[in-house]
């Protein structure tokens, strides 16, 4: 695939690289959902500690960089997961 010119690309390196776009955007997408959904729990977890006074919202604070942590790794997950299988399957493709 990394061979072929734009203009003399196989029908298999066209259906390739039409499967790894769609694929590369349902990945994008699963991510930004997740980010939301995550980003989402977050505020209300921090609602809940905000109205039980300032001891709970002291732990939240603790908490936080934990949280952020935990929000960016889920929410990258589907990224990667998606350019390891990529990763995989191209990995015995012939290129010639």
């Amino acid at each position: 695939m990394a061979l072929s010119s734009p203009g003399s690309m196989s029908a298999r390196d066209q259906k390739e690289f039409t499967g790894m776009i769609m694929e590369k955007q349902v990945a994008f997408a699963q991510s930004w959902w997740t980010l939301c959904m995550e980003m989402g729990k977050a505020q209300q977890s921090f609602l809940w500690s905000w109205l039980q006074g300032p001891a709970a919202l002291s732990g939240q604070f603790t908490r936080m960089p934990r949280t952020l942590e935990r929000i960016s790794a889920r929410s990258v997950a589907p990224i990667h997961r998606k350019a390891v299988q990529n990763s995989k399957r191209l990995a015995g493709t012939r290129l010639l």
